[in-house]
């Protein structure tokens, strides 16, 4: 279940009125899916085993995302100085029959957009939407809605 649909569809229907959905799709062939990627929060089950890399590195943030096409999160605790993950990726099911998890390629199209998306500072504005296709990928930040 995608996270922020409604800001997810705004500002899809704000790209589509500017032509930049269909500039994307007309250069990548059709949207097939969507990510959103949002601030989160570390499962219990995982604080005491990311507690010592957490208090090494004081300043990080926890991400998550959530696609239209999986009934999963991932989530990923990231270092915001220097740059670099604090934790391996974790799954979290969305209902209680969330069916397939999302394979290996999702989980590292995620960590790679959400590392991308940092900047030298170390900030990254969240939420962030990717619409996807079997070509490319439109990344989008709030701060364009």
């Amino acid at each position: 279940m995608l996270k922020e649909e409604k800001k997810f569809d705004q500002l899809g229907q704000k790209l589509f009125m500017q032509g930049t959905l269909q500039e994307f799709e007309k250069k990548n062939g059709p949207i097939k899916g969507r990510m959103a990627i949002t601030e989160g929060k570390i499962p219990p089950e995982m604080l005491n085993k990311l507690q010592p890399e957490l208090m090494k590195n004081p300043k990080w943030k926890v991400v998550e995302g959530s696609f239209d096409f999986s009934n999963y999160t991932i989530g990923i605790v990231v270092g915001l100085n220097p740059i670099k993950p604090l934790s391996e990726g974790w799954l979290v099911p969305q209902l209680g029959h969330p069916g397939v998890q999302p394979d290996k390629h999702w989980q590292e199209f995620f960590m790679e957009k959400v590392m991308n998306s940092i900047d030298e500072n170390g900030h990254i504005d969240l939420p962030l939407f990717t619409w996807i296709s079997d070509k490319n990928d439109l990344t989008k930040s709030a701060k364009n809605m």
